[in-house]
């Protein structure tokens, strides 16, 4: 009867066996799935972001070397020769400046700062905004994929462990039918 038991128990045990392994294939061909998503997601986030940021640093560094010759314009009574001197370009010479050229000057330096000041907490505000922007990019786009790859990962490690199960009890069943195999060989005596 334990024979019958045995082999029973092995039929279904393996059937169980290979259900589980069935679905743990389309569990980690899933995940693996996932996984590429989420590491092509997030290098696409993050390129984005490095250009942008990339962008925005260029033009900044871009409007400050133009700033000079935009600002000596501005100011009444500026030659280009004394905005060269002011800003040490071509036609730089040590002559002492005039009362009327050091009042410029200031004007000059003065606007030149308070202009380079504005121009980086621009900088810095736009900088955070990208920041956010793709912050909020990586929570409405990545996150999913991250969460349905935690969920795929527990499924994993679930079946993982219903396989050792299934697997030692296929292996106790076959045990058991292999022991009792023996008891159902007829015995010949010589008589």
């Amino acid at each position: 009867m334990s024979f019958l038991l045995g082999a029973f128990g092995k039929l279904a045990a393996g059937r169980r066996v290979r259900d589980l392994q069935a679905r743990m294939m389309r569990v980690q061909s899933r995940l693996r799935r996932a996984t590429r998503q989420v590491e092509t997601m997030s290098k696409m986030i993050e390129t984005q972001k490095k250009m942008e940021l990339n962008q925005i640093t260029a033009y900044a560094q871009q409007a400050n070397a133009m700033l000079p010759s935009l600002l000596g314009s501005r100011i009444p009574g500026m030659s280009p020769e004394l905005l060269a001197r002011f800003t040490g370009g071509a036609g730089f010479n040590n002559t002492p400046l005039t009362e009327e050229q050091q009042v410029q000057y200031g004007n000059f330096t003065m606007a030149m700062s308070q202009i380079k000041a504005g121009n980086e907490m621009s900088l810095a505000q736009m900088k955070q905004q990208i920041e956010e922007k793709y912050e909020n990019m990586n929570d409405m786009m990545l996150e999913p994929l991250k969460q349905e790859q935690d969920m795929l990962q527990t499924e994993k490690d679930s079946l993982e462990s219903q396989l050792q199960i299934a697997q030692a009890d296929y292996d106790a069943c076959k045990q058991m039918e292999k022991a009792d195999a023996k008891n159902l060989k007829p015995e010949y005596t010589a008589g």
